[in-house]
């Protein structure tokens, strides 16, 4: 292979993620070179169209939300997965396919509107109904409203992980993550906020599992891995529709014949097969996506998503437009000690969506595949290579600009210094009044309210680029990093031709891992681990950078597959039922 060198920066013009190419902005944008070889992953419009398709009641042309106009894209077939043969792009499909999915709304319409905007009241799916949202202390699944109220969905500071349960916190510990500091000097930096959720079928699943184990429900217990195939995801839909937590109805019984006949043939059907026509079949004309949300219930298998945030109001003023937004109950620091912030208020702010971990299972991956995404204006990456269209290895080094990341001050980095950390740790660090305290940090020691280092920024890089340690002889990573450009490149072009105003074209995936023979992961240094081993998002693992998912998300020797999702363990197997089914 010839080699080459390159050292890429934006002069005149930038280049945006998911972009063939952008207009010239001031703003920082991570890079995706033009020139990357597609020979390995690529998204071809017709495919695409597939996303936005579903072979059910004839229902074969897009929806669009009424308002924003963005297309509705389905989630992947999982229990169909490896019926397509899939390699390695598949599944960074897969991750990009599902955020777009999470990110779709159900408001829809048969045509785009003439005059579209995106307030944050958009009812997206991971904050709809269809999605559970985990409670604070992390023992229950709740229940969320159609339209998204911001009363029902709170968020927090990051804390720190619990033995007993995932928590919502970094990856290694209580830190706390800030943006830099507003160019506006009216404005102040914003602390990062997280969300946890899981999809309906986890939660189905969770219940019946849990309570076959218990003896509450009569029947063989399940074995401890989440569902991967057709027939365990109809098990899982019946038990749930038994005990009133779905929609009942003659579309949701039309769809479980469909996908769930007796003669156990589900879970297969494609655009070429017939699907049953029940009298009440949805038309373009009615609301479309909440009625066959039973067949998604089915098609997405079990989902967990974690979700970063910062308050819109402290961004940059040319970022109108170029965030996913939404209202959202947030706890508010009292900040006039520089070393020791306390909660004085709860409040519903603009929120902006800024990273989000897509986790979930597929036909014969009951380890789950792990993606992440994050927003093109989060951090820098450190130096990474491709292979270009002319089977060269080039070296990218980012920043191409050194102004306008919202975690960074331009200036890449080895490791990142954390600044803050949270007191929700037992023992609770020196210093911390409540759990929900911030206290600043020096020298990686806790100095406590009376400390000289004052609670602030950190200078964030994204130290391994695509999930992978860089090296310009490693071919994997290499292939790796070249695939996933390749990828979003091709579904920012998708995305703007089908609305060129989309939000979602400025968040990127950043990697997925999982396992190549479908074995979950005593450790994370087992050899079956590929794709992006070490993939870490810049918001959400900000200071942990080297572990990777299955560092952490692994079954330390026990046969559970199950502790692969730390949060499983704590939530109580009642799910909130449908009123007035």
């Amino acid at each position: 292979m010839k080699q080459g060198t390159c050292l890429y920066r934006l002069v005149g013009t930038a280049i945006g993620i998911w972009a063939m190419g952008a207009t010239a902005t001031a703003q920082a944008q991570t890079y995706f070179p033009p020139d990357v070889d597609k020979s390995k992953c690529s998204l071809p419009s017709s495919e695409f169209q597939s996303w936005i398709t579903l072979p059910l009641f004839g229902l074969t042309s897009p929806v669009y939300d009424q308002t924003s106009g963005m297309p509705y894209i389905f989630p992947v077939n999982g229990p169909n997965f490896e019926a397509q043969n899939p390699d390695h792009c598949d599944f960074y499909k897969w991750g990009a396919q599902m955020f777009l999915w999470l990110t779709s709304t159900i408001d829809d319409v048969s045509t785009q509107p003439a005059t579209r905007h995106y307030p944050p009241t958009l009812p997206l799916v991971f904050d709809t109904e269809f999605f559970y949202r985990l409670s604070s202390d992390h023992k229950e699944l709740l229940a969320q409203g159609e339209g998204g109220n911001g009363d029902n969905l709170a968020i927090s500071l990051r804390t720190a992980k619990k033995d007993e349960d995932e928590s919502i916190g970094q990856a290694g510990g209580n830190g706390v993550l800030l943006t830099q500091k507003p160019v506006d000097a009216t404005k102040q930096s914003s602390l990062t906020y997280y969300g946890v959720h899981t999809n309906r079928q986890y939660g189905y699943f969770l219940s019946l599992y849990k309570n076959l184990l218990s003896g509450k429900t009569k029947g063989t217990p399940l074995a401890p891995q989440f569902p991967t195939t057709a027939a365990e995801t109809c098990a899982v839909l019946a038990y749930a529709q038994q005990n009133n937590y779905v929609e009942k109805g003659l579309i949701p019984a039309a769809i479980e014949k469909l996908l769930c006949p007796p003669n156990g043939k589900s879970g297969t059907m494609t655009a070429t097969e017939k699907p049953v026509k029940p009298a009440t079949a949805p038309t373009q004309s009615s609301s479309i996506i909440p009625q066959i949300e039973p067949a998604v219930d089915f098609l997405s298998m079990a989902v967990e998503v974690k979700s970063s945030w910062v308050e819109a109001a402290t961004l940059p003023a040319d970022s109108a437009g170029k965030y996913i937004l939404q209202n959202l109950k947030i706890p508010v620091y009292d900040r006039s000690n520089p070393n020791h912030w306390m909660v004085k208020e709860s409040a519903t702010r603009e929120m902006a969506l800024v990273g989000m971990h897509v986790v979930g299972t597929v036909q014969g991956h009951p380890e789950m595949v792990w993606a992440t995404i994050e927003h093109e204006n989060n951090a820098p990456n450190a130096l990474y290579y491709y292979t270009n269209d002319k089977n060269q290895v080039v070296a990218v080094s980012d920043p191409q600009t050194k102004t306008g990341w919202l975690y960074s001050n331009g200036e890449i980095v080895d490791a990142v210094t954390e600044y803050a950390k949270g007191c929700d740790s037992t023992p609770m660090p020196a210093g911390c009044i409540f759990t929900s305290d911030i206290i600043s940090v020096g020298d990686n020691e806790i100095i406590g309210p009376n400390g000289n280092d004052p609670i602030q920024p950190s200078n964030v890089t994204r130290l391994n680029p695509w999930g992978n340690a860089q090296a310009q002889s490693d071919t994997t990573a290499i292939s790796q990093t070249t695939q996933i450009i390749s990828l979003n490149r091709d579904v920012k072009t998708n995305l703007v031709a089908q609305n060129a105003t989309d939000p979602r074209q400025y968040y990127f995936l950043s990697g997925a891992v999982w396992t190549s023979d479908g074995s979950i992961p005593e450790h994370g240094n087992a050899t079956a681990i590929i794709g992006s081993p070490l993939l870490a998002n810049t918001s959400m693992e900000t200071f942990e950078q080297a572990n990777g998912c299955f560092g952490c998300h692994n079954t330390f020797g026990s046969s559970d597959g199950l502790e692969i999702s730390h949060i499983f363990d704590g939530i109580s197997p009642d799910l909130p039922t449908v009123p007035g089914n």
